[in-house]
């Protein structure tokens, strides 16, 4: 899986996120979301932390604007499990 960034149109540094060469829409995102936390309350039925723990998980990364080696082991994850590092292509 491969998430690259080009040139946006909509201001000077606007940027298009494509997922394996796609473009990707925040409706795309938003459906995704949707998916993955059905799926976390499927694996960790309420009153466990299921897809709450997701959506902590979003608003610390919103919070802090990084994803660093601490966020990840708070919420066990790895980044073998996730995305090659980004790359931009212009």
């Amino acid at each position: 899986m491969t998430i690259t960034t080009s040139k946006g149109h909509r201001h000077p540094d606007d940027i298009i996120i494509h997922y394996n060469g796609k473009p990707i829409s925040m409706y795309d995102i938003a459906q995704i979301l949707l998916l993955l936390w059905k799926n976390e309350d499927t694996l960790h039925k309420p009153p466990e932390q299921g897809a709450k723990m997701s959506l902590n998980l979003i608003n610390e990364i919103f919070q802090t604007r990084e994803l660093t080696d601490e966020i990840l082991k708070k919420y066990h994850m790895t980044r073998k499990n996730n995305v090659e590092e980004l790359r931009k292509e212009e």
